[in-house]
């Protein structure tokens, strides 16, 4: 191998999880390493989604690094534009600029047994060599949008939530917001006060419960950089709450379910005085089968007169606007999808190709696992953050990727200090993992009869996981190599 030309580590995605990947790698000396992202800046789905009212479902305390605390959140929730700013100070303190290529989007990465390292095909034809590849695309990368009959014919303008058009003028318009899931909480207040009419088409109700969003004072910043000790303090106190208080639901507590129905119900009824309007925002599943949304503004938005929820299913969409199954089409001029994002499919994105020639769509056909949610056996070299069975319902997903990085750079420094070709999860040891992860799973609310992102077409739960943070802390402390094989 020609080490001149071959970095010792690619990082794909300059979001939360490849930019604190960088960070590690650099603290550990590993300075030969590029980031490729897709887009023209860092903070991933916070760059990408800019849409009216954007901001994060976890407190900013908590959805921040723990070795880079922020004293100056703006408020609890911080906005989107606030967290991109985060992430793009982080770039510049932590030196990564200099390793980052932005609007640099890949194509391929196959390994090459024969020398130990992957090849990175980029969009443009460009072709880089790298010892190991670390994918921060995450599960929130790829838009969904529903394929509707006669969507191709609408004469107005169409777009995702996470590509939204600042070009188009909401205001005076009639608009059609399809989805009413976390990121359509957040923007169809911000609509209802511009829209001349607003339809929203719901195909299930979400549990709601309030965010209690505040500003900081400037007494409390001042407090916070002062005695960082505050902070973090704070930033304990909102980490157990999500673990004492949202993950029993999650392993379905029969003490705290009633509980967080009972708020969800009483935020509903505080705004919502119609019964018949009452009963179509009614979850008819367990708390904690879908995600709990957290919002201050949302309820308020149907009791407008100008806001109409629809749940009648969507047949079809023309060139005046959506078809409905209980017989009314609604002319609008804009339709815009709040439909969330291919979850199922991660990394999916780029054309990973392993050690035996098979493709990681194909090695995922059953739906996507791994072990410890960081390497899939037959990708040698190959690690991912924010994988398979790591997404949570009770915390920050950063906490998460702080673990499985320092996970991760251990298989790095593993692989490049022994100057290994190849370091990959045993099928024996991931088929065995996984088998536990399953039956760990099938003990949460998530397998309760809803449609959730959390489980792909057939219903198995691949995205979550099943047990708390805490324990997620001790199980990825250090890699155990007996659980890999090694050449």
């Amino acid at each position: 191998m020609n080490h001149s030309t071959t970095h010792q580590v690619i990082i794909i995605g300059a979001g939360m999880s490849g930019l604190c990947m960088g960070v590690r790698l650099k603290a550990l000396g590993i300075e030969d390493f590029l980031i490729l992202e897709k887009s023209a800046g860092v903070g991933g789905t916070w760059h990408d989604n800019t849409y009216p009212g954007a901001c994060c479902d976890v407190p900013s305390v908590l959805y921040s690094y723990s070795f880079e605390p922020n004293p100056n959140w703006s408020r609890k929730y911080s906005p989107q534009a606030e967290i991109r700013a985060y992430f793009e100070h982080c770039a510049d303190k932590y030196g990564l600029r200099e390793r980052l290529r932005l609007s640099t989007a890949v194509s391929s990465a196959e390994f090459d047994e024969a020398s130990g390292a992957w090849l990175v095909t980029l969009e443009n034809g460009e072709q880089l060599r790298a010892r190991a590849v670390v994918s921060g695309l995450g599960q929130l990368n790829i838009p969904h949008t529903p394929a509707f009959a006669g969507a191709d014919t609408f004469a107005g303008e169409q777009f995702h939530s996470a590509r939204w058009r600042h070009d188009i003028d909401l205001k005076g318009k009639r608009v059609a917001v399809i989805g009413n899931a976390a990121s359509a909480l957040q923007f169809i207040p911000q609509i209802a006060r511009e829209a001349a009419q607003l339809h929203v088409y719901q195909r299930s109700a979400n549990y709601v419960v309030k965010r209690n969003d505040r500003e900081y004072t400037a007494g409390e910043k001042r407090r916070f950089a002062r005695w960082p000790w505050l902070q973090k303090l704070h930033r304990a106190a909102v980490y157990l709450r999500g673990e004492l208080l949202f993950y029993p639901v999650l392993r379905n507590s029969s003490l705290l379910r009633p509980l967080w129905e009972k708020w969800a119900r009483e935020h509903l009824e505080e705004h919502i005085d119609d019964p018949v309007l009452r009963r179509q925002l009614t979850p008819d599943y367990p708390v904690g089968c879908k995600r709990i949304l957290v919002a201050d503004d949302y309820y308020q938005a149907f009791a407008r007169d100008n806001v109409e929820l629809v749940t009648a299913a969507i047949t079809g969409v023309d060139e005046a606007g959506v078809l409905s199954a209980d017989g009314v089409a609604r002319p609008v001029d804009v339709i815009i999808y709040g439909t969330g994002f291919n979850t199922s499919a991660m990394l999916s994105g780029v054309n990973f190709v392993g050690s035996d020639g098979r493709s990681l769509a194909e090695a995922w056909q059953q739906g996507a696992k791994a072990y410890r949610g960081v390497c899939v056996a037959g990708f040698p070299n190959l690690f991912m953050l924010y994988g398979p069975n790591t997404n949570l319902g009770s915390n920050s997903i950063i906490f998460m990727v702080e673990r499985q990085v320092h996970y991760v750079a251990a298989c790095i420094e593993k692989l490049l200090t022994h100057d290994l070709r190849a370091l990959a999860v045993n099928p024996a040891a991931m088929r065995a993992y996984n088998d536990h992860m399953q039956g760990e799973l099938a003990g949460t609310v998530w397998v309760a009869n809803c449609d959730s992102w959390y489980k792909n077409a057939a219903g198995k739960v691949v995205n979550n996981w099943p047990n708390s943070t805490l324990y997620y802390w001790w199980h990825m402390r250090s890699p155990d190599f007996a659980d890999f094989d090694m050449r």
